[in-house]
């Protein structure tokens, strides 16, 4: 995908769209018509060919024909299967429009750091080439070839643009895999993985489904995998006769994310794991780690540059 397709704002306005479309009475693949017309303009020749597409291979099933698109990540194509099978589409829609609210706050700030660092970076290594370069007498050309790899260096940033922005918005990506290593970003990763997977339960609960077939489509809609095999546990002790709060519990779901709302308490009475005010808890509790990261990850960006600038530094002194 392209970098205007990426952006959170973007893909924040296509599912409002999409979603107020299903509210207004369309159908598909009607949906995708009239979100193609006013959606970003990225979107709009993808979302054609997939209402095209509906059309004319009517035998074949809408999900696939969806998967197949190229508008929608993989990790959106399981909510929107979610969405299909609680004939609640309407309401996943607007849930992903709102993942991309909030991954948009911090998405703005991250990516002006880091394309602030990647310039600085290639700054700093157009300095280190004039620097050595005017040891060994040959300043003009070092200064070239710096200037040179410069330019080349903001051509391969603008390059990578979307695949840096595809790994932070996609929750399943490398970047977030690989970072849930670090304590704090596994908190923020299972802070967003509870908000969504209650809201799914109360979804669920909302379209009448009973409880272990509620469990194992929440399951499935989970996009990291690890997370993923935590909740098929859930619905493996749920069905065993546990309750499904002790359940949840027990999985070490939460203990790995920093969330102060218990599901089994509120204001003492037992409360529903989907029970809005915990949700809003668990939202708020997502949102701020998200705003913490997005300032914490660009310090280990700089902190090899300022090293670099501190050897060089005593070097000259």
């Amino acid at each position: 995908m392209s970098y205007s397709e990426l952006l959170p704002a973007n893909r924040a306005v296509l599912f409002a769209n999409l979603g107020q479309a299903l509210l207004n009475g369309e159908k598909f693949p009607g949906v995708f018509d009239s979100a193609a017309d006013i959606s970003p303009r990225c979107y709009a020749a993808k979302l054609n060919q997939l209402a095209e597409s509906v059309r004319k291979k009517a035998d074949k099933p809408l999900l696939e024909l969806i998967r197949e698109s190229g508008v929608f990540l993989p990790w959106e194509v399981r909510f929107i299967q979610f969405g299909l099978a609680t004939l609640r589409i309407a309401e996943v829609f607007a849930r992903l429009c709102d993942y991309y609210v909030l991954i948009g706050r911090s998405s703005r700030q991250l990516s002006a750091w880091v394309a602030g660092s990647w310039l600085l970076a290639c700054f700093t290594l157009a300095y280190l080439m004039y620097f050595f370069g005017f040891g060994a007498q040959a300043s003009w050309m070092s200064l070239g070839s710096g200037a040179a790899l410069m330019v080349v260096g903001i051509g391969v940033g603008v390059r990578l643009a979307p695949t840096l922005l595809g790994n932070w918005v996609a929750p399943d990506s490398r970047f977030w895999n690989q970072a849930s290593r670090l304590p704090q970003i596994r908190s923020l990763v299972v802070a967003r993985s509870v908000y969504q997977y209650l809201l799914n339960l109360g979804l669920c609960v909302q379209a009448g489904m009973d409880l272990p077939r509620t469990l194992g489509v929440c399951a499935k809609s989970e996009p990291v995998d690890w997370l993923r095999q935590r909740y098929h546990l859930v619905a493996a002790s749920v069905g065993k006769g546990m309750n499904l709060s002790k359940a949840f519990l027990e999985s070490g779901v939460l203990s790995e994310t920093r969330i102060t709302a218990h599901p089994e308490q509120s204001k003492g009475k037992p409360a529903r794991l989907w029970d809005p005010g915990i949700i809003e808890v668990v939202r708020q509790s997502f949102d701020e780690q998200l705003r913490y990261a997005s300032k914490a990850l660009p310090l280990l960006l700089l902190a090899p540059l300022a090293v670099v600038w501190l050897v060089m530094a005593f070097s000259v002194g």
